[in-house]
């Protein structure tokens, strides 16, 4: 009876030691995270965001992986909003963007978003994945020179102020890769090898900057000496502004054809004359398009022609701002009546002696131009 008290005795203590050893220890963890509370969940946090940043990094190699399978094409959205004038909201009227197919305007896209680079006349700018599916169905190279003439005769058309960049010096290059059965193709815009697309007199970056600063200045400078009034007085003014300060060329040179020499330099010839008043008339948003073709002189001579259709008041007219500026001979004298021959015509007018044709370049596409009245305004 003593022996098993002493057993019952013992397997108490036991017990109770044990009991004592536990809640000492459940104190003690207690209190010690109470005290390091922080630091142990920022030390869980640590090792979570490794568990998660493994994950993520997982993730991305297995969509690159893919990805390397799968093509992806991102095609810039172009707003159409127009207003009443039929203007582009950002008064950049591309007239001739919208007749291109979906590839010319991918490659028109691209040259515009590029420009600033293009600047340098040595930057090569690489076209969008989806242009070469041309390529992919055929080995035929001829549909895409045309998509590439065509991208870039409507640009110029549309975008005048582009005029120190020389495109004949432009190559559309052609890389071709096949392995083993499969062949792809990159394409890509860069200049002549050993040479820069820049047209002659701006040798680098700076010189079309400073260029394009006077021509900013110049501008700003003919819309300030503007009247107030409505969209035909504007016209006129612009109108015969350019036709007093312009001098025809007959030199024709190397700035003649363009913006920079009508508007700085003040010489040009008829492509001169024509985008130096789209160039301005893109400013203050009156829809201004360039018109080439055909024109029989008053001494009976067909040549090549450049002039304008303008919209005002919901109708396209036109313009020859060149023929408004005759070399006049001996002592005679630019009347208004010659000054204003060709000031918003209809076809009745201008058919007579001018004749539209669309083709631009002998590679790209005849663009549309739009109907112009058939009285004059």
């Amino acid at each position: 009876m003593k022996e098993k008290t002493k057993d019952i005795l013992w397997y108490i203590c036991t017990n109770l030691i044990l009991i004592t050893i536990a809640v000492i220890t459940i104190f003690i963890i207690y209190f010690r995270y109470n005290s390091n509370k922080e630091e142990i969940i920022e030390e869980y946090g640590k090792q979570a965001n490794v568990i998660v940043s493994v994950i993520q990094a997982e993730k991305v190699a297995t969509n690159k992986e893919k990805d390397e399978n799968t093509y992806i094409y991102e095609i810039p959205i172009i707003n159409e909003t127009e207003d009443s004038e039929g203007l582009l909201s950002n008064n950049n009227y591309k007239y001739f963007y919208y007749q291109l197919d979906e590839n010319a305007k991918m490659i028109y896209d691209t040259i515009e978003e590029n420009i600033e680079n293009m600047k340098t006349g040595l930057y090569t700018i690489d076209l969008p994945d989806k242009v070469a599916n041309t390529l992919y169905e055929s080995e035929d190279t001829s549909v895409l020179e045309q998509e590439f003439q065509s991208a870039w005769d409507a640009l110029s058309l549309d975008r005048v102020d582009l005029f120190y960049i020389d495109v004949p010096k432009v190559n559309l290059v052609i890389q071709k890769t096949t392995h083993f059965s499969k062949t792809t193709y990159k394409l890509s815009l860069k200049p002549q090898e050993d040479y820069d697309y820049l047209c002659n007199g701006f040798e680098n970056e700076e010189t079309v900057n400073s260029a394009l600063i006077q021509l900013k200045n110049k501008k700003n400078e003919i819309l300030n000496s503007i009247d107030n009034g409505s969209t035909y007085e504007i016209l006129l003014q612009i109108h015969d502004y350019l036709v007093d300060q312009i001098t025809y060329s007959e030199e024709n040179g190397d700035n003649a054809y363009s913006i920079y020499g009508a508007i700085v330099q003040n010489q040009a010839v008829c492509e001169g004359y024509a985008e130096a008043l789209k160039y301005i008339l893109d400013e203050i948003g009156i829809p201004c398009v360039l018109v080439s073709g055909k024109a029989t002189n008053s001494e009976g001579r067909t040549e090549n022609h450049e002039w304008n259709y303008v919209k005002i008041e919901g109708k396209w007219y036109a313009i020859d701002v060149t023929w408004d500026d005759p070399i006049i001979k001996g002592t005679g004298i630019l009347t208004n009546g010659i000054k204003h021959k060709y000031f918003l015509k209809g076809s009745s007018t201008m058919q007579k002696d001018h004749f539209p044709n669309g083709i631009v370049s002998d590679n790209g596409i005849e663009f549309e131009y739009p109907n112009i009245e058939k009285e004059d305004y």
